[in-house]
């Protein structure tokens, strides 16, 4: 059982666990980030909090259904989640969730063969991909009360994770939570996500191409042959943010990177800001304050100080 407050986004990103993802800051409200998580047997349990909006995107652990909920409203795979939906993934399934503000969120991570067993069971499991549930809210709250109380207990009471008994207790609750989400959930799936993202990638893609200028949407939807409002659609569904909004994002955390990664006596936050396309100083210095929480200047010069 492990409990650990971030004040780096980056840090936070780094010690989420049950996938291989990106996670980048889209918004900043404080720079609080927390993390919680425990295991029950072959059961995983995360809780996170978050103190902007963010975008995480990549694929699942291979061994183990992901069942993700949280607080506020979030695009799950080009679908919009309410604190009363739960997004549910299979081993090694895609995943894009974008959030606009401060949340908080649960997994819980269930093994396959724990959760199915009848001939029907597998044949749904096997054909399964990510997905949102929408059981009534009531069915959710109950989830989500028994995922906080585990976790509560687990930190106030460490040895009940090494009681065999409780553990079982435990995973048995879940199992039973968890079917109610499949069995009493509208379930749906968004067939043009992957479309939507496949034009959102190929937009970044040119636009990274073109770095040392900026492309107006106009130039892009041209460019990557994709009508402009189509181009506006998937970036706004899988994302949130406007086709430009996302790259100056993109680039804002690219030049972050870059300025970690250097020395103050090699290289200057101009000649960054000038070779990924920010023309005007001033400008990529406000935007990257209000997105990380202080002036470029000082990440050039936090790996000097270490």
């Amino acid at each position: 059982m492990t409990c650990v407050t971030f004040q780096d986004y980056a840090a936070f990103a780094l010690a989420v666990q049950d996938a291989s993802k990106e996670m980048r800051l889209s918004s900043l409200e404080e720079s609080n980030w927390t993390l919680q998580n425990a295991s029950a047997g072959a059961m995983r349990l995360q809780r996170g909090y978050e103190g902007g909006g963010t975008i995480a995107e990549g694929t699942t652990v291979s061994d183990g259904w992901v069942f993700f909920q949280q607080s506020g409203p979030v695009r799950a795979n080009g679908q919009l989640a309410t604190e009363n939906h739960v997004f549910v993934v299979p081993p090694a399934g895609e995943f894009c969730l974008a959030s606009k503000q401060a949340h908080e969120w649960f997994t819980v991570v269930i093994p396959a063969s724990l959760l199915f067993h009848s001939p029907d069971e597998l044949e749904f499991a096997s054909r399964a991909k990510p997905q949102l549930l929408k059981p009534p809210p009531s069915v959710t709250r109950r989830f989500t009360s028994l995922l906080g109380r585990c976790l509560s207990a687990a930190e106030q009471r460490p040895w009940l994770l090494e009681c065999p008994l409780a553990v079982a207790t435990l995973q048995s609750e879940l199992l039973v939570a968890t079917r109610q989400l499949l069995e009493r959930s509208q379930h749906s799936s968004s067939r043009r996500f992957l479309r939507w993202r496949g034009h959102a990638r190929a937009a970044l893609e040119t636009a990274l191409d073109h770095r040392i200028q900026s492309l107006s949407i106009t130039e892009l939807a041209r460019q990557t042959g994709v009508p402009e409002r189509t181009l506006r659609t998937a970036f706004e569904n899988c994302y949130g943010p406007s086709p430009i909004k996302y790259l100056r994002m993109y680039r804002l955390h690219q030049a972050r990177q870059l300025l970690l990664a250097s020395c103050p006596d090699q290289t200057t936050v101009t000649q960054i800001a000038f070779d990924l396309g920010f023309r005007e100083l001033g400008r990529f210095a406000g935007a990257y304050r209000r997105l990380f929480g202080e002036r470029p200047s000082k990440t050039l010069h936090r790996r000097a100080q270490q």
